[in-house]
């Protein structure tokens, strides 16, 4: 007997998520017991649910718990750096996907930036079976010279996995001067997904060093290197949603600061959950910034970040 994916999708929720017996669910709807173990197993074979083991070595786990005590985040998720950089950036984009699979719930509005560990991230996701979801774009891309680094890309395949209402910022994220700016965020799309990202549910961010030979602005092509050199310059560790920040994960009153297009610093701190995703040691003063200030609730990172940053 051929069953709807609704269908499919119920019987799924009332086992898994409502925790309700296979002797129980067969007599709610009428069936037999091994048809509902049946149909269960029909929902996995389809993807409609996966069953993850998250597998972390003690290591891994000491570094998460310290992180969570130091720094008082809700999560730290610590993924092996023992395989080469691109490997441990796409465990960790596979992390986040995880994550983001869990956390995402009907009703949310979901705010993504974007950079290579976000790209990692969206191109692992699995399809939600969730309702009622917003995707907002939280800073300018238009016009990266790299596709890992369209905001708009990104986040429009993020919002297919979600079934999701999608709102883009179709502008750079950084700018030559405020007057463009002004110019810009005057535009009615622009303006209208701007006014979104004041009442997010969660977002997901990268986090970049501030040193010109790694930082993503440059990588992108929004910043020239001599402009990152003057950040650096000026005492910003890191950047993230285009803002470059101090080593207290204060945003600091630079020129280049009042440039950038996207959600407001101030906006985004509102945000109840924040996900930062970054790896490697080079990125670890940009991540300890930004956990000393409180930019964000949950890390993604490698096991070289989390032991520079504790160290």
């Amino acid at each position: 007997m051929q069953r709807s994916r609704d269908f499919l999708v119920e019987l799924a929720r009332r086992y898994y998520i409502d925790e309700i017996s296979q002797q129980e669910i067969a007599r709610e709807y009428n069936l037999s017991r091994p048809t509902v173990s049946n149909i269960l197993k029909q929902c996995r074979e389809e993807g409609i649910v996966e069953i993850r083991i998250r597998e972390s070595s003690a290591f891994s786990r000491g570094l998460s718990d310290r992180l969570r005590d130091r720094f008082g985040i809700r999560e730290a998720v610590i993924v092996p750096s023992n395989e080469d950089s691109a490997a441990v950036l796409s465990r960790a984009g596979a992390e986040a996907a995880a994550f983001a699979s869990s956390a995402i719930k009907d009703g949310m509005k979901v705010g993504v930036a974007w950079g290579t560990s976000l790209f990692q991230m969206v191109h692992q996701m699995k399809h939600l079976n969730v309702v009622d979801i917003e995707v907002v774009q939280l800073m300018g891309g238009l016009g990266a010279s790299n596709p890992q680094y369209d905001g708009a890309d990104l986040a429009r395949e993020l919002s297919k996995l979600l079934n999701a209402r999608y709102y883009p910022l179709q502008c750079p994220v950084l700018v030559k001067n405020i007057e463009v700016k002004e110019m810009l965020i005057a535009e009615n799309g622009i303006r209208e997904t701007l006014q979104r990202t004041s009442d997010l549910d969660i977002a997901f961010v990268g986090l970049s060093s501030n040193d010109p030979d790694k930082s993503a602005l440059v990588k992108a092509g929004f910043l020239s290197y001599d402009e990152a050199e003057d950040t650096l310059r000026a005492g910003a560790v890191g950047h993230m949603c285009g803002y470059s920040y101090g080593a207290e994960g204060n945003m600091l009153a630079l020129p280049v600061n009042y440039r950038i297009i996207g959600i407001e610093f101030d906006n985004f701190l509102n945000i109840p959950e924040r996900v930062g995703i970054a790896c490697g040691a080079e990125k670890a003063d940009a991540i300890k910034a930004a956990l000393t200030g409180g930019l964000i609730t949950t890390l993604i990172t490698d096991e070289t970040a989390a032991l520079r940053i504790l160290s």
